[in-house]
């Protein structure tokens, strides 16, 4: 199912008071709640990994489960689809899923020629490009599979480091200050998780390299990053609106790429020079919206973004209709 499709649930779940919050002194009492939330939302859980899986995981892997990830491990063991299986997984299943972050942003600075500054002056040789960010990445914290292409680092080895998401073309994003947070937004959690520890991450740690690359950690930033004035500030305030919305950064990653069309931007087809070209792209986006069920003032209080004459670019798309009806069949919705 389209991420776009549960929108209205979440439109309608924040509009309630939160609940309140039973606070939670002990991290193992919180992590056994957890993973009873997880087993009432149908999230198949095994039995917790032993001291002995842990350390043969950890031996022959070369990387540590940060104490907060390794206590819930500790109580159960998640094996629904998405989730690493540590205990059955080949070793070879679980170095692809370890090895996955690497490889993708490697895959990136390969394709795309992807450089970013706090790597330092970039290469003129796209092979020395390549070699110089292969070797940062082996001083970067590993990453440790959570769910889907969520990690933790496992480095600095204690409680509250921040999830990242990683997807396949190697783009990074911080989706929680936390675990806790991570498991408190999970879409496969049902129901809120009734305790929450008094430590909970109400700021992100700064871990190095990932912190850096991803958005809105004084790293690269998005597709529109090189688009001055009042063209790259339409796209932010898309961007804004959609964060304040509720929206979770993957599903906001993946709607604000269908708008770029991929990695055509990166490889400089694509670029968007004018008003009309950005116009258009976000009309695109709220014609997908207006089809997974949105209502016309939910699109407009989404996109929140302004046009000439005070006219959203809802109104600019409902007067380009003809237009934009041509090629919209090319997106896929669902």
């Amino acid at each position: 199912m389209s991420t776009i499709t549960n929108h209205d649930t979440k439109v309608t779940n924040t509009s309630k008071p939160p609940r309140p919050k039973r606070l939670c002194f002990s991290f193992a009492a919180y992590a056994n709640n957890l993973i009873d939330c997880l087993k009432s939302s149908n999230v198949v859980v095994s039995e917790g990994l032993s001291d002995t899986e842990f350390s043969y995981l950890e031996s022959n892997f070369n990387f540590s489960f940060p104490p907060d990830l390794r206590d819930i491990l500790q109580q159960g063991l998640p094996i629904s689809p998405g989730f690493p299986n540590w205990r059955s997984s080949s070793a070879q299943q679980l170095q692809i899923l370890l090895n996955l972050p690497t490889l993708s942003i490697l895959r990136r600075v390969s394709k795309t020629r992807f450089w970013h500054p706090s790597w330092g002056p970039k290469p003129k040789d796209p092979a020395h490009a390549f070699d110089t960010v292969r070797r940062i990445l082996r001083e970067a914290p590993p990453l440790v599979p959570i769910y889907q292409h969520c990690y933790i680092p496992s480095t600095p080895n204690i409680a509250g480091n921040p999830v990242f998401y990683v997807d396949h073309d190697g783009h990074v994003s911080m989706v929680s200050f936390d675990l806790i947070g991570f498991f408190r937004e999970a879409e496969f959690i049902y129901e809120a998780v009734d305790r929450e520890p008094v430590w909970a991450a109400t700021r992100a740690r700064r871990i190095d390299f990932w912190s850096e690359v991803g958005d809105g950690g004084g790293g690269e930033g998005w597709w529109w990053s090189e688009i001055k004035g009042e063209l790259g500030g339409c796209l932010e305030g898309v961007l804004r609106s959609l964060r304040e919305g509720g929206w979770k950064e993957e599903e906001i990653r993946e709607m604000m790429m269908t708008m770029d069309g991929g990695d055509e931007k990166e490889n400089n087809s694509c670029l968007m020079k004018d008003k009309e070209d950005i116009a258009w792209h976000v009309s695109v986006l709220s014609l997908m919206l207006l089809r997974a069920g949105w209502s016309r003032e939910d699109v407009v209080y989404s996109l929140d973004v302004l046009g000439d004459e005070g006219k959203s670019w809802l109104d600019f798309h409902e007067q380009q209709q003809t237009t934009i009806t041509i090629n919209v069949n090319d997106v896929d919705v669902m």
